[in-house]
């Protein structure tokens, strides 16, 4: 007896070639075979979400094919004023000088060396540069001009984070003119400008830091020997040259080093004969500095001398000024990012094609889809219109 499915051998004539026969499990039914597949079709939803997602490709990628049509050579600026007013996406070139003690190294990825960015001294912070991560990767140059891309600090994706690093560091010291502060004291006013050229804004509390140079003092540093082992050897010793007088207190130590301050009334270079003299070679005389820190309300300007904090410190002994100030990193200012140039960015354009032939493609098919719920749903409306659905 022949198996379920297959055809029994022992019928014969026209029922052994029947097309209806049954048929063992290794052979196929022919007609299986010429049945018509269903047609793909593309569903709104799909092509929807294709055109969006061509869409904001294309706009994530629009200025960057700005910038690939800028050209080979850099529109030249002549001055830093100029690049801060720079359209951003343009390629330029301008002659600055970024404030090297305030290089900062940023990370817009994952990248192993990032790059390192500093603000333009006389630019207010509204012109920044980027570098290459290291400056090993720099080429070499012979001026300050720099080359490279227009872009808005707020528009970088590491700006969140410098904003923060800013606000959490310390005030910098700025170094200001001598000839600026008195002028800015008698006339009081509400800003100066900084040695770089950056405008400094004044408050009643914004932290002023003096150095003078004590006229007739000299700083005395000794370091331990076999003879003099501590401070009172030394001490002893600077006594019995008449340069130090009994009982003077010590202005620094270290390790194995200590500091006096000694009278020089004839200069420096007389304390340190009188030290050669004694054969005290361990002992060093360098110019008696110190340091006011103060506020700018508590500076007045005199004739002859500057008020700080009610001491007098005569202007012919102050050997440096800083005002203590933030950095800022408004959004809306410029960086030149020097590693990218128009070149960089050949292959945008068939990329850009690409992805619009995709978003016309699926809008066709987006069409399509459309129409065709509205030819499937003709039937309902016009039994609707005859009398309501069938039960």
């Amino acid at each position: 007896m022949a198996e379920q499915g297959e055809a029994d051998p022992s019928v014969e004539g026209d029922l052994a070639v029947h097309p209806g026969r049954p048929r063992p499990r290794d052979e196929v039914d022919p007609e299986l075979l010429v049945l018509p597949r269903p047609r793909a079709r593309i569903g709104w939803l799909l092509a929807v979400s294709v055109i969006v997602f061509c869409g904001y490709f294309m706009l994530r990628l629009r200025s960057d094919l700005v910038f690939s049509r800028a050209g080979e050579e850099p529109s030249r600026f002549d001055s830093v004023a100029a690049a801060v007013a720079a359209d951003p996406e343009d390629y330029v070139a301008v002659e600055a000088v970024p404030d090297r003690a305030f290089l900062l190294r940023v990370y817009a990825s994952d990248a192993k060396d990032g790059h390192r960015l500093a603000p333009v001294l006389g630019s207010g912070d509204r012109l920044w540069i980027m570098f290459e991560g290291h400056h090993w990767d720099a080429a070499a140059a012979y001026d300050e001009v720099y080359r490279g891309r227009v872009k808005r600090l707020g528009d970088l994706p590491f700006y969140g984070d410098l904003a923060d690093h800013l606000a959490s560091m310390q005030r910098l010291p700025r170094g200001v003119k001598l000839a600026a502060l008195r002028s800015a004291l008698e006339a009081r006013a509400a800003e100066l400008k900084d040695i770089g050229g950056d405008r400094i804004a004044l408050a009643p509390d914004t932290p002023v830091v003096v150095g003078e140079r004590v006229a007739g003092q000299a700083a005395v540093t000794v370091f331990r020997t076999d003879n003099q082992r501590d401070e009172s050897a030394w001490r002893a010793a600077l006594e019995a040259t008449g340069l130090l007088a009994p009982g003077a207190e010590l202005v620094d130590t270290r390790t194995d080093a200590w500091t006096f301050q000694v009278a020089a009334p004839e200069g420096v270079d007389a304390v340190e004969a009188r030290l050669v003299a004694a054969q005290l070679f361990a002992a060093r005389a360098e110019p008696y500095d110190r340091t006011h820190r103060t506020s700018w309300s508590r500076l007045a300007a005199g004739a002859e001398a500057l008020s700080v904090g009610g001491r007098s410190v005569p202007w012919a002994s102050i050997t440096a000024v800083a005002v203590e100030t933030p950095r800022l990193a408004p959004p809306d200012a410029r960086v030149i990012v020097t590693t990218e140039a128009p070149g960089d960015y050949w292959y945008l354009i068939p990329v850009y094609l690409i992805f619009a032939a995709i978003a016309l493609l699926f809008t066709w098919a987006l069409v399509r889809a459309l129409r065709r719920e509205d030819r499937a749903a003709a039937p309902v409306v016009a039994a609707d219109k005859q009398g309501g659905p069938a039960t």
